[in-house]
């Protein structure tokens, strides 16, 4: 992946807390900042993915919506045991 180098600026107590996450997850505060932009990204396009759809077919309905939320549950769990797995640990799920 190629690395585009610019220069930020950040409100000092937000910038802190950066660093303390970044220190807390083991990585340096542009990684950090580069997984938050890519989160928040992914989170965009799926926003504008459903606002799309539902322009073209109505809204969601509540048993749609409820689906979505069993899926989004199982896929949470999956992979907090595929992390669980992948450390050498136990699940206490």
């Amino acid at each position: 992946m190629a690395v585009k180098k610019k220069t930020l600026s950040f409100d000092e107590d937000l910038w802190a807390a950066v660093e303390r996450r970044a220190r807390e997850a083991e990585t340096t505060p542009s990684a950090y900042v580069n997984e938050l932009v890519a989160k928040s990204e992914r989170l965009y396009r799926g926003l504008q993915a459903v606002s799309d759809w539902e322009s073209e077919h109505g809204a969601l309905t509540a048993d749609q919506l409820d689906w979505a939320d069993r899926a989004l549950a199982d896929a949470q769990r999956e992979a907090a045991d595929d992390e669980v797995a992948d450390s050498g640990g136990s699940s206490n799920a």
